[in-house]
């Protein structure tokens, strides 16, 4: 299986879905822009797992409200396989790091865990999505985690398969792949496979144990959903990509609104590229949203390219017009400085951006936060 904007040799924030048509998801050996100065960069250290392949980072959020500390999940590589963590502490470093490993048990052999999506769930006790792989299900084959429990993942019970079962109605399918990708307020979003030509989109109500499919107005041929932010009562916003066969497979990236009193239906759904301009000549899609601390709109972590160039990070800003729908997006691109050959955006709290760079020779990938310089 491919990755979004990742490289295929390590299974971090895949991709459910595998596009037909060639040239968009490149290689990503090199970057391809000048790096924006006035972005500060700081290394991601996740104590106790820096002295193993790579510290890779993939979702954040905050401990509590008005907290200065926050939740970082991510992966790391030892012994050939993904382990986990989950960080807590200051976004810039200096916390605490947690390892997390999908338990075995009764015909099941774990043999790789990567968590995407941490959220707070009252003092001491978080919920986290991702995946896990085992050895019976092959090396590919991603389960849905789900975790419920304390911060230190030592709630052995609170593990959890996801598994959207419920929204295959063709006869003949079955799901082959499942991710958790980001979780607030009792909601989790993230996508499945039936097959690994087209993928699809789930949101899961925790609370009620079930799973809708989130589709675009209108149809697209795939669809992923990486990023929620609660609103509050019952109002939530997603944000990821879609492809369409129109725009030659090319990824377009999306934000939408939904709530869980209508819960297959999406309103608001707008379509965003970087730099605002046309999704048939380039390629976004949205790893990660925050709100942007006025309570009318949103900061998004963003990967863009050009069809056959590396894939480039962006921060990205939207607000909401007085009729409630979404305005023109504001960009700030950026990459990693200096030494970097690639950057990816994986995730974003307040204007901290937090991904992967790569650099040195051997090359290899370590994690970053950067502090964008973005004022509402």
């Amino acid at each position: 299986m491919g990755l979004l904007f990742m490289k295929s040799t390590i299974y971090f924030k895949p991709l459910l879905l595998a596009i037909s048509v060639a040239g968009f998801l490149s290689s990503c050996n090199s970057g391809g822009s000048s790096p924006n100065n006035s972005v500060s960069y700081a290394r991601f250290q996740c104590p106790g797992t820096n002295n193993v392949s790579f510290p890779g980072v993939s979702g954040v959020r905050e401990v509590e409200s008005n907290s200065s500390h926050v939740y970082v999940t991510g992966v790391y590589v030892q012994y050939g396989g993904n382990h986990s963590f989950l960080y807590q502490g200051p976004v810039t470093g200096g916390g605490v790091c947690y390892k997390f490993n999908f338990p075995s048990g009764v015909n099941r052999t774990v043999t790789s865990t990567s968590l995407y999506g941490p959220d707070n769930n009252g003092y001491g006790n978080v919920v986290v999505v991702g995946s896990y792989t085992t050895l019976e299900s092959g090396p590919i084959a991603q389960q849905g985690l789900l975790y419920l429990g304390k911060a230190d993942g030592s709630t052995i019970s609170g593990y959890k398969t996801l598994y959207p079962q419920s929204l295959v109605t063709n006869v003949g399918e079955s799901i082959i792949n499942t991710l958790g990708h980001s979780s607030m307020g009792g909601i989790v979003v993230g996508n499945y496979d039936t097959s690994l030509v087209t993928g699809k989109a789930f949101i899961y109500n925790i609370q009620a144990d079930t799973y809708y499919e989130l589709k675009k107005p209108g149809g697209s041929a795939s669809l992923t959903a990486y990023g929620i932010w609660y609103n509050g009562g019952t109002s939530y916003t997603i944000a990821g990509g879609y492809s369409d066969v129109a725009d030659s497979g090319i990824n377009t990236g999306f934000i939408t609104d939904w709530d869980s009193t209508n819960p297959t239906v999406v309103t608001n759904f707008t379509s965003l590229s970087y730099n605002n301009m046309s999704p048939s000549v380039i390629g976004t899609h949205f790893e990660g949203i925050t709100g942007d601390g006025t309570g009318r709109g949103y900061n998004l972590a963003a990967d863009w390219n050009y069809p056959s160039q590396s894939t480039m990070p962006a921060f990205g800003h939207i607000s909401r017009n007085p009729d409630g729908s979404f305005g023109t997006a504001s960009w700030i691109g950026f990459n990693y400085y200096p030494g970097s050959t690639w950057t990816s955006a994986n995730t974003i709290y307040k204007n901290y951006i937090l991904g992967l760079f790569e650099a040195g020779t051997p090359t290899m990938d370590y994690g970053y936060v950067a502090t964008i310089p973005f004022n509402n």
